[in-house]
């Protein structure tokens, strides 16, 4: 089976990043022959899968819609590949992708929803008319489903639910051990205050004195992450518990981050907000935290929420979207209002102020919960799907 994927950019994101955990499986599955087209520009990901042998074609054309340039050349792209599967990913790789495989009599032809589309009534029809040539829609949610459901953009028995796999990377995690051992290097004294620690740090060096109470966050540094929200609730977490070391990381790196450090400097907490940037392995850090924090004002269906769940790590989780799905029945996270900064305190207390013992068990409730989005189980569902 020849299967062509279609994507807007190959450099680092959401969509990116599942490719990234499920094509270098799905090019080593027999029978399969797996190629990309980037409508626009590739980057560390296209890179990173070029090296691993997978056929990449970067068209490094503006993705937006409409580009009629891009229809013409992906038809010529289908013509030339002949593959039996088109599955295009996100709103500009669906309009251009869908209509070039129809044209090109592609058999099976999918477009996959990634988030929830704000459409207005133009956009709705245009994108209702899009998925009439799709022969299936991949949702990445049950909540993104019915929301394209309900602008009417396509029929539901038409749209599959099949949520966004997550790789772990190196050997940073043991399910059977991770969410037992004591996050603060030894135990919690008789006032559940952490006791004195010597482990090495991020970088190898070493650290006396009390382990701060980390709260982590990975993801695009964009608005609808709503850090600033967050960054604000730390500032008075910080001053409710005065007496305790907390931290705030924010790993990954976005046009925002210049306002944020900016922000974190006048809130005066800036020695208490932690910037690292873009990390390759976001386990390395996600295994020294305490908590995880989703404070999104809008969420399809989080990678970094299942990442932190494998690494063994209660949440702090926003309401809207997808994310109350991942959590599913595990019971190991805190739902918040993200519009509302005294909900994203409030959630921070009361993790904070849970005894160790209590939190590493809504950590080993994640890990059962989040197994079910491993990279095997995805496969199974997308080589049905491609199968009709």
């Amino acid at each position: 089976m020849k299967i062509l994927r279609v994507v807007s950019e190959l450099d680092f994101g959401g969509v990116e990043q599942v490719l990234a955990n499920s094509l270098p499986r799905l090019v080593k599955m027999k029978g399969l022959k797996v190629s990309v087209v980037v409508l626009g520009k590739g980057g560390r990901i296209s890179r990173s899968m070029e090296a691993q042998g997978i056929q990449i074609e970067i068209l490094n054309h503006n993705p937006r819609i409409p580009n009629l340039k891009s229809i013409y050349r992906l038809i010529k792209i289908i013509r030339r590949l002949k593959p039996d599967v088109l599955h295009c990913q996100g709103g500009e790789a669906n309009f251009h992708g869908l209509i070039a495989a129809r044209l090109a009599d592609v058999p099976v032809r999918i477009g996959e929803e990634i988030g929830f589309p704000n459409h207005h009534s133009y956009w709705k029809y245009i994108f209702k008319l899009v998925y009439k040539n799709a022969t299936k829609v991949i949702s990445i949610s049950q909540a993104v489903k019915e929301r394209i459901v309900e602008l009417g953009e396509v029929e539901a028995e038409k749209v599959e639910v099949v949520y966004n796999p997550v790789e772990i990377k190196g050997k940073s995690i043991d399910f059977s051990l991770r969410a037992s051992t004591p996050r603060h290097g030894g135990q919690e004294n008789d006032k559940g205050k952490a006791i004195l620690f010597s482990e090495p740090d991020l970088h190898g060096n070493q650290i006396e004195g009390e382990k701060p109470f980390v709260f982590v966050t990975t993801c695009r540094l964009v608005p609808v992450k709503n850090l600033d929200r967050l960054i604000n609730a730390l500032a008075r977490l910080c001053n409710e518990f005065s007496e305790k070391s907390i931290e705030l990381w924010i790993v990954g790196d976005g046009p925002l981050r210049e306002t944020l450090e900016n922000q974190s400097k006048e809130l005066g907490v800036s020695d208490k907000v932690k910037f690292w940037g873009f990390q390759e392995n976001v386990f390395l850090f996600l295994k020294k935290a305490d908590v995880f924090v989703l404070p999104s004002l809008s969420e399809g269906s989080s990678v970094s929420l299942v990442e932190a769940m494998l690494s063994g790590l209660p949440s702090i989780v926003t309401k809207v979207g997808g994310a109350i799905e991942i959590l599913g029945s595990s019971k190991s996270g805190v739902y918040i209002d993200p519009l509302n900064i005294e909900s994203i305190v409030s959630a921070m207390v009361d993790l904070i102020s849970l005894p160790l013992q209590e939190r590493d068990g809504m950590g080993k409730s994640a890990i059962t919960e989040a197994r079910r989005f491993l990279p095997e189980n995805y496969e199974k569902l997308l080589i049905n799907i491609y199968n009709g």
